[in-house]
């Protein structure tokens, strides 16, 4: 059994799994179901590990999933191996001046790309060919701060600072709940529209049938 970085989850069953023709660690899908229900603390709320790594994941790429591997697996294959996850393409950047400016071609950054041997940390150095009020505006960007916080958010991760597990004391989720969240984490939200849809449609019919009673 393997302890990550101390943030005390465990986990078993690692694999390396093929995407797109690169091989990538992370764990199997039995595991990352097993992991998913996990209780960890994480923005000051107990939650399951399944709804951290998902917000996570949709924060840092833009989607619950990854090349068909789940928001856990992606966390676990982080967690566990992130000399091999820091050149897979995930760190969503949609602004393409910001782009330009880290020489990074289409949407999606490798955590790799962001550093280099000479100017260290890429977003330190953008618009240092600006006078200093510019060089300033562009990096106080809306574009600029969103992407440090991903950024950030990986470092943390790595580090196991970004969410812990339950401390002993605290008193757990009831497992119902758990249940409930991660299975929500991993409604297609096509699914999530079409239940609210069904919901709306169920009470104005049910005050059309009162209406109609009561005239």
């Amino acid at each position: 059994m393997i302890s990550c970085r101390g943030v005390g989850v465990f986990f078993l069953g690692f694999y390396s799994l093929l995407i797109f023709g690169r091989s990538v660690p992370t764990v199997n899908a039995d595991r990352a179901y097993e992991v998913a229900r996990e209780q960890v603390v994480w923005n000051d709320r107990l939650c399951p590990f399944s709804t951290f790594a998902c917000d996570f994941l949709k924060s840092v790429y833009g989607s619950d999933s990854y090349k068909g591997l789940s928001a856990e697996q992606v966390v676990c294959g982080w967690l566990l191996r992130p000399d091999a996850w820091k050149d897979e393409p995930m760190i969503h950047i949609p602004d393409e001046s910001l782009r330009q400016q880290l020489h990074i071609d289409g949407e999606y950054a490798r955590f790799s790309e962001l550093f280099d041997d000479t100017l260290g940390y890429k977003l330190n150095s953008i618009g240092s060919d600006l006078p200093e009020p510019m060089r300033q505006l562009v990096r106080e960007s809306s574009a600029a701060v969103r992407l440090d916080e991903k950024v950030g958010d990986i470092i943390l991760l790595t580090k196991g600072q970004l969410f812990r597990s339950r401390p002993a004391d605290m008193e757990p989720l009831p497992s119902w709940r758990v249940e409930a969240e991660v299975r929500w984490n991993h409604t297609p939200g096509w699914a999530i529209l079409l239940m609210i849809s069904l919901m709306v449609l169920a009470l104005v019919l049910m005050r059309w049938v009162i209406s109609s009673i009561s005239s």
